[in-house]
């Protein structure tokens, strides 16, 4: 390997364009996180409301309890 001269100068220039190449980047992975926070409010917004499985068979056995009370024949389906 050959021995080469750096100058200051030339050093300096090296780091600037290393940098400015990193802080590229780090704006196009900021722009990519901004996207994900978005589409995250927008699945959020759509689940709002959504009831899980387990409460929902919950709330199902509940009803049965109920109707068995009750004494009512329900069609289930």
């Amino acid at each position: 390997m050959r021995n080469k001269n750096i100058t200051i100068d030339g050093l300096a220039q090296m780091v600037q364009k290393e940098f400015s190449e990193v802080n590229q980047k780090l704006g196009k992975l900021d722009k990519s996180i901004e996207r994900l926070d978005k589409n995250d409010q927008i699945i959020i917004k759509r689940l709002e409301g959504v009831v899980y499985r387990t409460e929902f068979e919950k709330l199902e056995n509940r009803v049965v309890e109920l109707e068995n009370l009750l004494a009512i024949n329900a069609k289930r389906g």
